[in-house]
């Protein structure tokens, strides 16, 4: 991991938006060249200073997430063979910080950069079946943990998603406590906070993201308990 001073990153330079922008407006290849040294100056390159110097701050923090700018950071290409939408390039940028720093570690930092709306979310992004079932497990063998856990992180103003869920208790697990049910039904632990354009383009931001993190912690810290005890 990058040892980068957070003082070293002054925020996302406006024009960042205004490429992202016009690449929504522009989604094909010939544009994309013609412009391919606006997205590497304002777009590419600082978000790998951000990933580095985010990585320097969570570690500060004592926070065991950190993001590699080659293995962390998603591509501005897509892969439209399996999707109905079929542009070309991402209208955004984003970035996963893990205890691997790479993208494939459950229990994530998300940090996205999007003109419509850039945003930070923590926790257990669609995971894999065999992955969700031993989160679940976790709450049913902690029920008061979970609970006192979703106490404090709506005092601190935050409240997971919950709209994917399943209709029904999921299969394997009976005798749910009633309070509970709705939790083993989530699809996931998702916590999202939109970051103001302002803060996106200020040297605060690594400071804010920082912060998130902390609070959420005990989320993840939750979910890797899990899964490290039901890891046979």
């Amino acid at each position: 991991m990058t040892k980068t001073s957070t003082n070293k990153f002054p925020g996302f330079d406006p024009k960042a938006f205004l490429f992202l922008e016009a690449l929504t407006n522009n989604q094909n290849r010939i544009w994309f060249a013609e412009h391919r040294s606006e997205y590497e100056d304002f777009v590419r390159e600082p978000m790998k200073s951000f990933a580095d110097a985010l990585s320097a701050s969570l570690a500060a923090k004592e926070v065991p997430l950190w993001g590699d700018p080659k293995r962390s950071l998603y591509r501005i290409n897509r892969d439209a063979r399996f999707s109905k939408a079929k542009h070309p390039y991402n209208m955004h940028a984003s970035g996963l910080f893990t205890r691997t720093g790479d993208k494939h570690s459950s229990g994530v930092l998300y940090f996205r950069l999007d003109p419509l709306g850039s945003r930070v979310a923590a926790g257990y992004m669609q995971p894999e079946p065999p992955v969700l079932k031993k989160l679940r497990q976790g709450i049913l063998d902690n029920p008061k943990a979970w609970l006192s856990l979703e106490k404090s992180l709506k005092r601190k103003g935050y409240e997971l998603d919950y709209s994917h869920t399943l209709a029904r208790i999921p299969r394997g697990f009976d005798e749910v406590p009633v309070e509970l049910e709705k939790a083993l039904k989530l699809k996931g632990w998702i916590i999202r906070k939109q970051l103001p354009r302002n803060i996106v383009c200020s040297n605060t931001l690594i400071k804010e993201v920082t912060a998130f993190a902390v609070d959420l912690l005990p989320l993840l810290s939750f979910g890797w308990h899990a899964l490290e005890k039901y890891a046979g």
